[in-house]
């Protein structure tokens, strides 16, 4: 089975336009697609990455992602350059509250936060 690598992770967030200012203002994605029918949601992407992000305004978020945490997918991650890693660190430390890292994973460094939802993110570079 030839695939040709995974098209777009979607996310539940709480507050569509919320979600949709950070993913954009904050990494940099760009709305592709706005969907209206059934749950609302929107495509984005970015570098070779896609995201779907579903609103979902009623979702008790913590105990979904304890359980995803615990039983599903621990984060997201998103590859960035070695030569722009350290820009980009400082870029989102000026952004977001709750950055953790950068810490050595392999041969290559990450940096772990999390989008105004709880969902667990991470930037990461390989050496080459």
């Amino acid at each position: 089975m030839p695939l040709n690598g995974i098209h777009h992770v979607a996310l539940n967030v709480r507050d569509l336009d919320r979600a949709e200012r950070f993913y954009s203002e904050v990494l940099g994605f760009s709305v592709t697609h706005r969907f209206h029918t059934g749950l609302r949601h929107l495509m984005m992407f970015t570098g070779n990455a896609h995201i779907a992000l579903f609103e979902a305004p009623d979702l008790a978020m913590d105990s979904a992602l304890d359980r995803l945490s615990e039983e599903g997918y621990q984060h997201l991650a998103f590859s960035a350059s070695p030569q722009e890693f350290d820009s980009l660190v400082a870029q989102l430390k000026e952004k977001v509250t709750d950055v953790e890292g950068p810490v050595q994973r392999g041969k290559g460094r990450s940096v772990y936060f999390n989008d105004p939802d709880g969902n667990h993110l991470e930037i990461h570079y390989d050496e080459a």
